[in-house]
């Protein structure tokens, strides 16, 4: 019983949102279309998915409320990350409460655009060390592939570099059609693998095949 009304009912919500995009009567006994019994569905996904967030960021703070109280290993960062989250939950409702308060809106806005925004970009800065790092990996010549790769990006990054087009003029052309060409065939290629992969793995779920969802294994 446990794992059968959980799959019945991922079995008739997902058929439901299914017929909805092909078909749209009025349900029998209502006045309601497929569609926007569709809708509504949809609207109580958001719901879950809001209440689903209020029990991560619970989770999270028993996780690093216990790492803080114990002083484990990194437990200076656990009390900036739960401050930051306090901070931009009470700015937040604050601000979303008293929407006539322009210094509110303002504050929250000034977190956002001076400190997350900047953190973010700090973040992202130090990846691209890491990505540096690993193409420097992959583009070592020890196959066809990775010669292949090698040579593509160079012939690109020649193509945007302004002093390639003094040397030859055909470097921005081969560059171009490299990434017009060549970069958008793999990457449709890729989409289309992506989107068979999530058909079937949508289909396996609706069908009960995959009970990941469930909390166990198929």
């Amino acid at each position: 019983m446990k794992r059968s009304v959980p799959l019945l009912i991922v079995f008739v919500i997902g058929t439901f949102l299914l017929a909805s995009y092909f078909f749209n009567f009025t349900l029998p006994g209502t006045n309601i279309t497929l569609k926007q019994g569709a809708s509504t569905i949809n609207n109580w996904g958001v719901i879950v998915t809001a209440f689903a967030v209020g029990l991560a960021s619970i989770n999270l703070l028993r996780i690093h409320g216990a790492k803080i109280i114990n002083q484990r290993s990194g437990w200076v960062n656990s009390a900036i990350l739960i401050l930051t989250m306090f901070t931009f939950i009470i700015v937040g409702i604050y601000s979303r409460s008293n929407p006539d308060n322009e210094s509110a809106a303002k504050l929250f806005s000034n977190l956002f655009n001076y400190a997350y925004s900047p953190f973010s970009a700090t973040m992202y800065s130090m990846i691209a060390f890491y990505v540096a790092s690993a193409s420097y990996r992959a583009f070592r010549m020890r196959s066809l592939e990775a010669t292949l790769l090698l040579s593509a990006a160079v012939l690109v990054m020649l193509g945007n570099a302004p002093i390639a087009e003094q040397v030859w003029a055909q470097f921005p052309v081969i560059g171009k059609w490299l990434l017009t060409v060549i970069n958008t065939t793999g990457q449709r290629g890729i989409a289309i693998g992506v989107a068979i992969g999530g058909f079937a793995t949508s289909l396996r779920i609706l069908l009960g095949f995959d009970r990941g969802h469930l909390g166990q294994g198929d």
